[in-house]
């Protein structure tokens, strides 16, 4: 491939495509992250053929960020299953840095999908020492020594992406694979259930099911196929599992904890457009931190009707020395259901500072997000999409909905790239709450978190609505980690303020 023929033809139509790609509209909004490139915002929506042109052109200028863009060039054209570019570009982002650990990763990936274990080893040996997201490297590590009937090479490297990341859901059906291989099946359930209590993944719902009938305990068998059917009817999987359901009695998916929300309609949309919030956070008696909403819009995405809403989250400057938290969140809600259609993240927590785009696939039952890290690689995450699965932000959102339909949910939820679970409970009951002077009467619901999630959210809360048409957030108090924090609407001068904003 002749890079500086192709650079000419390419600028040539540069032009064009960022002229087509700004007339499509973005999620991304400049004001909250102007430091995106357009090769970035390409990527990050989806428009991947934009993309490689955009990051084509940036190599005539670039300097430092050399094995970087020749990385993402080689990344879309994995992507795209053309590994001649593959190649090249990984070959030509490796010449100008030996140890670029995205480029070792994913010159080892290629090695694995051509089945040259001795090369991928080689190359994710590398990468697991260069590479920052190490546990990425020691998986696939573990599944080449799976293939090669290593067992117990396989588990230390899966125990190792565990020990670097225990979020790092993949791992864990692989790992209760080896186990059973080894015969050890007290383990593979311990493994799977370990990491169902981080994601509900499809493959541990079906690993889970499949151990418990391999086992003969047709009550558990029924539980984690019935959840996997209820959750995953796009996955391969599901007319073998439900064929399974059928056979022994069950005709309908899991519903003892989740069920299907009612039907919506244009009837249900209420949210009232120009709406803007600001809710002061309490730690004790210091405020911690500052909440912004927004429900800015409306408009048709990919042929759904959506809210454009904000959600914004700073923390005290003065509390620095503790945690840093400057992230904002841009979601497409459906106008009827109120699930995220597509949720825009920049994220900007302590060390961690990316930009990710989540698109929520229900006609294909995927869960797709790209992700821009901070030196500027890019990163791909696809997984099953649970049914009725809305993001973390969003979630307060979709609690407007339930209060205004009187009624309860065990609701899903996506953190950090994995499934969790919160209880939403309609109490129908009214109580006092005071914010900025007065007093009304708040329409209270409890509830609980079964994760970790923003602000180190956690276990119980309560929440008190407004009991008119909009059902506004009043005022909340969550469990964290350590102690409550209490979370109360701030007056429309600190909503002009903003003063922790950054």
């Amino acid at each position: 491939m002749n890079l500086t023929k192709a650079s000419q033809k390419i600028i040539k139509v540069t032009t064009l495509v960022i002229f087509t790609g700004n007339l499509l509209g973005s999620i991304i909004d400049p004001d909250i992250a102007p430091n995106i490139t357009l090769s970035q915002e390409a990527w990050l929506t989806g428009r991947l053929d934009s993309a490689f042109i955009l990051y084509l052109t940036e190599l005539d200028t670039a300097i430092y960020t050399k094995p970087i863009i020749y990385y993402n060039l080689a990344y879309l054209s994995y992507l795209k299953g053309d590994t001649e570019k593959t190649t090249f570009f990984i070959e030509k982002s490796l010449s100008e840095n030996k140890n670029f650990g995205p480029a070792l990763f994913l010159y080892g990936l290629l090695q694995l999908k051509r089945n040259d274990f001795s090369k991928a080893l080689r190359l994710l040996s590398k990468a697991s020492i260069h590479y920052s997201f190490r546990e990425y490297p020691e998986y696939y590590l573990g599944l080449i020594q799976l293939k090669k009937g290593e067992l117990l090479k396989a588990l230390r490297h899966f125990k190792k992406a565990l020990r670097l990341n225990k979020k790092f859901t993949r791992t864990y059906p692989q790992m209760a694979k080896t186990y059973l291989l080894l015969g050890d099946t007290a383990n593979a359930e311990n493994v799977l259930l370990a990491g169902l209590s981080h994601s509900y993944d499809a493959e541990i719902l079906l690993s889970l099911g499949d151990l418990y009938s391999s086992l003969g305990n047709e009550r558990k068998a029924k539980k984690y196929y019935g959840l996997f059917a209820y959750f995953f009817p796009y996955h391969p999987s599901y007319q073998r599992v439900t064929e399974w359901l059928n056979s022994h009695g069950v005709e309908n998916p899991y519903t003892t904890d989740f069920s299907p929300p009612p039907e919506r309609n244009p009837e249900d949309r209420f949210f009232p457009i120009g709406e803007e919030k600001l809710y002061n956070v309490f730690f004790g008696p210091i405020k911690s931190g500052e909440l912004y909403t927004k429900i800015a819009d409306t408009l048709n995405f990919n042929g759904i009707d959506v809210y454009k809403v904000y959600f914004s989250i700073d923390s005290n400057p003065a509390l620095a020395f503790i945690a840093t938290v400057h992230s904002d969140y841009i979601t497409y809600l459906d106008q009827n259901s109120k699930l995220a259609v597509r949720h825009f993240l920049h994220t900007r927590e302590n060390k961690i500072i990316n930009e990710k785009i989540y698109d929520f696939d229900r006609k294909n039952g995927k869960f797709i997000c790209r992700v821009v890290q901070k030196d500027g690689h890019i990163q791909y995450i696809e997984k099953w999409l649970p049914r009725y699965t809305t993001d973390g932000t969003s979630i307060l959102f979709y609690a407007r909905q339930l209060v205004k339909e009187k009624r309860s949910e065990r609701v899903m939820t996506i953190i950090d790239e994995n499934f969790v679970v919160s209880d939403i409970n309609f109490t129908g009951k009214f109580e006092p709450v005071e914010h900025n002077d007065t007093a009304e009467m708040g329409i209270l619901i409890t509830g609980k978190n079964h994760y970790k999630g923003i602000l180190g959210f956690t276990g119980n809360f309560r929440g008190w609505f407004r009991n008119d048409h909009t059902y506004l957030p009043i005022q909340a108090d969550f469990e964290i980690w350590v102690g409550r924090i209490l979370i109360k609407m701030g007056s429309q001068l600190e909503l002009k303020l903003r003063k922790f904003a950054r």
